[in-house]
């Protein structure tokens, strides 16, 4: 599904951009360090509205492991920037593809 296009710059300018549309808001410093470039494979509608259109690159970041009863279960989800709606928002791991 990935096409060719430069990673490095395009994972950049994503978190440039992301980087931006909170400068405003001091706990977002660093936020998206860990971030990695994806793919995401369907459109994904959330309350806010349209947050992802199938073909669309973005930054997201593995979500950590979910821990029930004592037992870590395997969370089948990350966090992706939407840029959309200008914040973290939780997606299947099968909507993404890791390009990065």
């Amino acid at each position: 599904m990935a096409t060719n296009i430069d990673i490095q710059s395009t994972l950049e300018m994503l978190k440039l951009t992301a980087a931006a549309q909170v400068e405003q808001f001091p706990q977002y410093a660093g936020h998206f360090a860990n971030y990695r470039l994806a793919l995401i494979k369907r459109n994904i509608r959330t309350k806010m509205g349209l947050a992802f259109v199938r073909g669309e690159y973005v930054i997201a970041v593995e979500s950590p492991a979910v821990v029930r009863d004592g037992v870590v279960e395997l969370d089948a989800r990350i966090t992706a920037w939407s840029q959309r709606n200008r914040c973290d928002t939780s997606v299947r791991i099968s909507d993404v593809e890791w390009v990065s």
